[in-house]
């Protein structure tokens, strides 16, 4: 199951993806994995959300709790 979200994310290994997280969390998001493009929060009226974002290149939704969840499951 693990590597189902590593080959998803695009991401070599589960260091890279933890790293991925915590720069989401930290509100410090860096490109898009995916396609490279910016990423923003999903929730911007409402109070900002540090778990879930959104590629505004690829409309690519990343729910970071969910993808926590995949990469614990083994």
């Amino acid at each position: 199951m693990e590597k189902d979200v590593l080959v998803k994310l695009k991401m070599n290994s589960r260091e890279d993806a933890v790293i991925f997280l915590k720069n989401l969390w930290g509100e410090t998001p860096g490109p898009c994995p995916l396609c490279g493009g910016k990423l923003e929060h999903l929730h911007k009226k409402a109070k900002k959300s540090n778990c879930d974002w959104v590629c505004a290149a690829c409309d690519t939704r990343f729910d970071t709790i969910k993808i926590l969840k995949e990469l614990n499951e083994q």
